[in-house]
């Protein structure tokens, strides 16, 4: 009962807040967030922005765990990945941009794990 409530606020924290300068929506990832799960559609034409604020420092990985025709890129440490990324010693924000790899017709919905990890494995 415990893991259910720490994962039901782990989701509200991935909820995303009202839009950037940069036009990415702003996700808060408190201090008492372990991991969830960042869920939408990739659009047919263009790319989603997320902008995740956590604490300096923050080891981070980020796991495309869902979606077919869909990539990620961290903007200064990976470019067009699916597979797992780590990321350590954070400056406290983490642009995400999720797209289609091949532009297809319709929106592909997808699913990022984010997970806050412990220090060495960022």
């Amino acid at each position: 009962m415990r893991l259910a409530g720490i994962f039901a606020l782990a989701l509200l924290a991935l909820a995303p807040q009202a839009a950037s300068a940069q036009g990415c929506e702003i996700v808060r990832l408190g201090a008492d967030f372990t991991a969830g799960d960042l869920s939408g559609s990739a659009p047919a034409e263009g790319v989603l922005c997320y902008d995740l604020r956590f604490g300096q420092g923050q080891n981070i990985s980020v796991e495309l765990v869902s979606g077919e025709n869909v990539t990620v890129s961290a903007p200064g440490y990976y470019d067009a990945r699916n597979d797992r990324m780590y990321l350590g010693d954070l400056p406290g924000r983490l642009e995400l941009r999720v797209f289609q790899l091949m532009r297809s017709a319709t929106p592909q919905p997808f699913a990022l794990r984010i997970r806050f990890e412990p220090p060495g494995n960022g």
